[in-house]
């Protein structure tokens, strides 16, 4: 992008639901999970091209319309959350934002800039309003071409990315006029609390994690599973999956890149791992709120070349993974002990953040939650889906691509590491560096 990205404010609205919340269900508990949350939103951007005949006035009507409907199903997002305890579901509404962008889509797509993509989302993704204020935040950014930019924010509070799609296949259900969302009902809202009610006590028994933040940059690589699988397949772990072997290859260069600054510093990897079907009870995939956890893995401060190789860290992230899974999981059986379980791995993963000594580097994947096909709101599927980038250092959040084949990594470190990576030979033999999206 040769032209400043200037995003003007045509108004503003508060969206109410197009039903009132009854009167039992306007106090709504978080779960544990939620209480454990980072203050920050959960954020995605939606982008379409301008090959409809609808006007953006009538897409920001649609998409106004079907809010309301749909905020009926999903009433805590139109409250405020009170105390880290509970939503009050006073139906406060949601905010939605009319924007026009002066410039036409093909100078987003053909060069994304992360730092300009935030101006189309309708609040900081690390604002402290994600705790105090309001919970679900749109914006609707018209350009002159007749694209159309639609950013979601949702309290990170009340929503993990699995939530988050499941928010947005019923709205864009509810924008067709249709009662199906992915052939699957949503299990009543208060599943997560009652299951793993909120621990009044919390703030006392466990410290403040500060995730990290220095001079970061962000950078968007788009990679080929297929040419990285093979090349981590082992005796050990013979079929990886290709979440899997991206990731090992992205650790092992950001790694390379930051011992090249700093030799010697542990390297730790925190995966994220969406726990409702590996609760002792599953939960659908549908159930609303936070059920993130994560297993670590550690790479050796002198790790020797051959213990940096692909089929070694993916050998070493499946056996992580099981043991997280075989002793971990079988505890979260719900009530006072199962929370506090929660509560305990929360302070583990915490007290390593704090520590500073190590290069703790945090990564989820948003894969295969079918947000291409999902967000439909009457206009055909996105031209591309993206992930705005945080400020928050050694992040790594991996989305799919809308080709259905390659991966979209999006890292966000020191300036320091970025610079060392940029020149990283075995990253860009399987990254391209930012392409236009039409060619990604």
């Amino acid at each position: 992008m040769t032209k400043e990205l200037k995003v003007e404010v045509v108004a503003k609205e508060t969206i109410r639901l197009s039903s009132p919340t009854p009167d039992h269900l306007k106090n709504f508990k978080l779960s544990v999970f939620d209480q454990l949350a980072p203050i920050l939103y959960t954020s995605v951007l939606f982008f379409y091209t301008s090959s409809t005949n609808a006007s953006s006035h009538h897409r920001s009507s649609c998409l106004k319309s079907s809010l309301s409907d749909v905020l009926t199903r999903f009433y805590p997002l139109a409250g405020r959350i009170r105390d880290n305890l509970s939503v009050d579901c006073e139906d406060g509404g949601a905010e939605f934002v009319d924007a026009k962008v002066n410039c036409p889509l093909s100078h987003i797509l053909d060069r994304p800039c992360p730092v300009s993509l935030r101006k189309l989302l309708p609040i900081d993704t690390e604002s402290p309003e994600a705790s105090t204020g309001r919970l679900l935040l749109v914006q609707a950014n018209a350009f002159g071409c007749g694209g159309l930019a639609v950013g979601v924010c949702v309290s990170h509070k009340i929503a993990d990315a699995s939530t988050l799609s499941t928010f947005i296949k019923a709205w864009s259900a509810a924008a067709l006029l249709s009662d199906v969302i992915v052939g699957i009902e949503i299990p009543p809202l208060d599943t997560a609390s009652a299951r793993f009610p909120p621990l009044v006590e919390l703030a006392a028994i466990l410290p403040t994690v500060v995730l990290p933040k220095a001079r970061c940059v962000t950078r968007r690589y788009v990679l080929d599973p297929a040419k990285i699988t093979p090349l981590a397949a082992s005796e050990a772990v013979p079929d990886p999956t290709q979440v899997e072997a991206v990731v090992a290859l992205v650790w092992r260069c950001v790694a390379r890149a930051s011992r090249k600054n700093d030799p010697g510093r542990r390297s730790l990897l925190s995966q994220a791992v969406n726990l409702r079907g590996r609760l002792p009870e599953p939960l659908p995939e549908t159930t609303i709120g936070n059920f993130v956890g994560g297993f670590t893995v550690e790479m050796p401060p002198q790790a020797e070349e051959r213990e940096m190789e692909l089929k070694k860290l993916v050998s070493d992230m499946r056996e992580a993974k099981r043991e997280y899974f075989d002793n971990y999981t079988p505890r979260l059986s719900g009530g006072v002990v199962g929370c506090m379980a929660v509560v305990e791995a929360a302070a583990k993963f915490g007290a390593l953040i704090n520590s500073g000594d190590v290069d703790f580097y945090n990564c989820s994947s948003w894969c295969g939650f079918g947000l291409y096909e999902a967000a439909d709101f009457g206009w055909g599927r996105p031209a591309w889906i993206s992930f705005a980038g945080v400020e928050y250092k050694n992040s790594i959040v991996l989305v799919d691509a809308r080709d259905g084949g390659t991966i979209e990594a999006w890292l966000t470190l020191s300036q320091e590491d970025m610079h060392v990576l940029d020149a990283d030979e075995e990253l860009l033999r399987f990254a391209s560096v930012n392409p236009s999206v039409s060619g990604s």
